[in-house]
């Protein structure tokens, strides 16, 4: 009797979870991202509850968790809006950024692309003389307030999704210049593959930005690792630096310093 009972709570409790689990994904389809408390108190659960459901829905490769919240995972589909990519691995952006910004001296020209890490990068700069190159919008409002800063926005075609200026005229307009540094990332990076992102567009403005560039500096954290996207930007073995974070295996961060790539692991 007790053994019957306690099977059919599980039933249903795992039924109410199915159910739940289903209303999460249409939330997600319908705003983009969801918040751990405001699902706690919708569906009448605890915090902890939502926190399982989003794990398992991880797990079934449906949303990425994010720092108090999730996001649909559209994997190699349409990029998700600067706003919520920004919640994506937020810690591991904020550590790698902190770190980049330190490696910014003074009198420089270094150039920033349209990715979250950079813009977590932008808003840890200290207030100093160096000139900074961006497409991103987003960065360029970021820097505004840091009155040392002189900022060059490149031009181009708008990407909404991105807040960032591509296409033929922003790959024009940094042909005759210099930079002594380039900060990036992308969707995948590995030893095999190389770095990979998903839009041609952005590649090739990349790539011209990369072209001018004394030192080409990938800020990527784990998540990106061994994820292949569609269009290669260049190899591993071209980069300077790598900046990632501690979840990246320790055997192929020794194969990345073995190709002559310096790796800095931010905790």
């Amino acid at each position: 009797m007790i053994n019957v009972e306690s099977n059919t709570n599980k039933k249903a409790e795992s039924l109410a979870g199915n159910d739940r689990k289903k209303e999460i994904l249409n939330l997600l389809e319908d705003l983009g991202v969801v918040r751990v408390s405001d699902l706690s108190k919708r569906f009448g659960v605890t915090e902890e509850t939502i926190r399982r459901d989003l794990e398992r829905l991880e797990n079934e490769g449906s949303l990425l968790r994010t720092h108090g919240g999730a996001v649909l995972n559209r994997k190699e589909g349409p990029e998700l809006p600067i706003l919520q990519r920004e919640l994506v691995q937020a810690d591991e952006k904020r550590s790698i950024g902190e770190y980049a910004a330190s490696l910014v001296k003074v009198g420089e020209v270094i150039a920033l692309d349209a990715s979250t890490t950079c813009l977590q990068m932008a808003k840890h700069l200290p207030n100093l003389e160096v000139t900074i190159i961006t497409y991103s919008i987003a960065i360029a409002y970021e820097l505004v307030k840091k009155t040392n800063i002189q900022i060059f926005l490149i031009g181009g075609y708008l990407d909404r999704h991105s807040l960032s200026n591509t296409g033929a005229p922003s790959e024009k307009m940094v042909e005759g210049y210099h930079v002594d540094k380039f900060f990036f990332s992308c969707q995948g990076f590995d030893l095999q593959r190389g770095i990979s992102e998903p839009y041609e567009a952005h590649v090739q403005l990349k790539k011209s930005i990369a072209s001018i560039s004394d030192h080409l500096i990938l800020l990527a954290d784990s998540s990106k690792f061994q994820r292949k996207s569609l269009v290669r930007l260049i190899g591993m073995e071209e980069i300077d630096t790598l900046v990632t974070d501690n979840n990246v295996p320790t055997d192929a961060l020794k194969d990345m310093e073995a190709s002559d790539i310096n790796v800095v692991v931010v905790n």
